[in-house]
């Protein structure tokens, strides 16, 4: 399919799935290198669940071609890899948002998004720090659990450090919010979206279902690469599907 402005882009990686396109995309972009995704071969994400979707075309200019490939050759040898590659201008003071702070004058011309899963300790936190951090500016984001654990996950704590996010979670039931409407609802766990409580359906309700993480079993070195998966999976997803209701 010949795109307007791109057909003369040329393919120089070809990424494994939505998740690792993504990645690709992010890292040379952070080196000043427009990128690309050949569409035909992304796909869509079918019923707003991600996995792995083949072989993706990562495009860039003629021009800047010779340079993502030295870039990427490095990259693969590790040079890059304890850089963080992409950090938005409020990386370290993006608020955290209480319940109570709804009302605030400065949230009002944004539109609210609550994440809900069962325990409120790790995908949902992940969900609501990616989004105050990535999308503050049309966004503002809560998460809640129908059981929540009342602790974050400490690995999920430390995943959102390390992609330069501030982010002071609190595991909290989602009855705290009884009294609020929302523009949007995404339960990201199956459970929590087939006990969505009926006083949420006010707004849209979306599920985008992502594996549980905690529920690895593994050592705390193995543990911590479930989160990091994790993390930018959901980093992947949930900004593009917000783009949609924005």
């Amino acid at each position: 399919m010949a795109h307007e402005g791109l057909d003369s882009y040329v393919t120089v990686y070809n990424a494994q799935g939505r998740l690792d396109a993504e990645t690709i995309k992010a890292f040379l972009e952070a080196q000043g290198i427009p990128v690309y995704i050949d569409q035909d071969t992304l796909g869509l994400i079918y019923s707003f669940t991600v996995g792995d979707l083949g072989s993706v075309g990562i495009q860039v200019a003629p021009e800047d071609a010779e340079k993502a490939k030295a870039l990427l050759s490095a990259m693969d040898e590790g040079d890059f890899a304890d850089e963080i590659l992409v950090e938005e201008e409020n990386a370290t003071v993006a608020p955290h948002i209480e319940p109570l702070d709804a009302d605030d004058e400065e949230l009002k011309g944004r539109k609210r998004v609550l994440f809900l899963c069962t325990g409120n300790s790790a995908r949902s936190q992940i969900a609501e720090a990616i989004v105050n951090n990535d999308c503050w500016d049309k966004w503002v984001a809560f998460s809640a659990g129908t059981e929540p654990t009342g602790m974050v996950n400490p690995f999920a704590q430390q995943v959102i450090e390390e992609a330069g996010i501030y982010h002071q979670g609190r595991s909290k039931s989602v009855d705290e919010f009884a009294d609020q409407v929302f523009d949007l609802v995404v339960t990201v766990c199956d459970n929590a979206n087939e006990t969505c409580p009926l006083w949420l359906k006010q707004g849209e309700k979306i599920h985008i279902g992502f594996e549980d993480p905690a529920a690895f079993v593994g050592s705390d070195e193995e543990k911590l690469a479930v989160f990091r998966k994790t993390f930018d999976l959901i980093r992947a997803t949930i900004p593009p599907v917000l783009s949609k209701y924005a």
